[in-house]
């Protein structure tokens, strides 16, 4: 299995064209999908991205939260964001292997 790595917990197999857990090699999706939707997914209130995060509500008016992305074979926290609750996760990482 050829990979490249993609960020800090996660390589592409560049044979297969899938992203992987660098962990435990669990294969969460294809390389030109988003793996966060293939990820356990953590939703939690804006508070708990932690001190230094400054209430939304002087910002913006949108319904915001806090969301913690894990592998689903080993529970390895893979990223989090901060995003409009409605919305989709964040789309970080297109690949063209072509």
């Amino acid at each position: 299995m050829a990979r490249r790595r993609l960020d800090a917990h996660l390589d592409v197999d560049t044979d297969a064209e899938t992203v992987v857990c660098r962990r435990c090699d669990e294969t969460l999706c294809d390389a030109d999908e988003n793996y966060k939707l293939h990820a356990l997914c953590e939703r939690l209130p804006v508070e708990d991205a932690g001190p230094l995060v400054n209430d939304p509500v002087e910002y913006v008016d949108d319904d915001l939260e806090f969301r913690k992305f894990y592998c689903p074979g080993c529970a390895t926290q893979l990223a989090t964001e901060l995003v409009e609750a409605d919305l989709e996760p964040v789309h970080e990482v297109e690949l063209d292997l072509g």
